[in-house]
């Protein structure tokens, strides 16, 4: 009984030996597309992550600067003008959007939606003061008389809760 046993094994060890060589290279296999899986879900959540918090010190930046100029056009000056810039801050903005499919639907949808009303202000502005009013070596100024701050100041507030609004939206996809 024992002999016909070995004998079967001696006879079909090649094929013994093959198939566990075989399972043993499959499994090596699977275990490493788990790990090749675990690491680029890591990869992604680390591009997430960083493209959140970038985009985030880009609209509290803006959002800082909106507050500050309501702040400065509210005040009672002897100056007659104030300038602010004929751009928009938004490089990070634009150097990440490519990327921006990172992020959720809520996500995407209230940055776009800030950082097109934050485009929008200085064209809103050089119309109301007109062409006259810009100014600086490439036109990078855009100078307000007195009669055209409560016109900003109403821009201003009425595009700062989009931004907060962005900024409000990555802070709840934070972990």
């Amino acid at each position: 009984m024992i002999s016909s046993i070995l004998c079967f094994f001696e006879t079909f060890q090649t094929f013994f030996t093959g198939l566990l060589g075989f399972t043993g290279v499959i499994i090596t296999m699977i275990v490493n597309a788990n790990h090749q899986t675990k690491l680029h879900a890591q990869k992604i959540e680390h591009e997430r992550t960083s493209l959140r918090m970038a985009i985030k010190s880009e609209l509290i930046s803006n959002k800082n600067t909106y507050e500050a100029r309501i702040e400065q056009f509210n005040e009672q000056s002897e100056y007659k003008n104030a300038l602010i810039q004929n751009y928009t801050v938004d490089h990070i903005y634009k150097t990440l959007l490519d990327k921006i499919g990172l992020l959720t639907e809520e996500e995407v949808e209230s940055i776009i939606k800030a950082y097109l009303l934050m485009s929008d202000l200085p064209y809103r502005l050089r119309i109301v003061v007109g062409t006259e009013n810009i100014g600086g070596f490439n036109d990078e100024f855009i100078r307000l008389k007195k009669e055209h701050l409560a016109i900003a100041t109403d821009l201003h507030k009425g595009f700062l809760p989009a931004i907060i609004n962005a900024i409000d939206s990555i802070n709840r996809n934070i972990d």
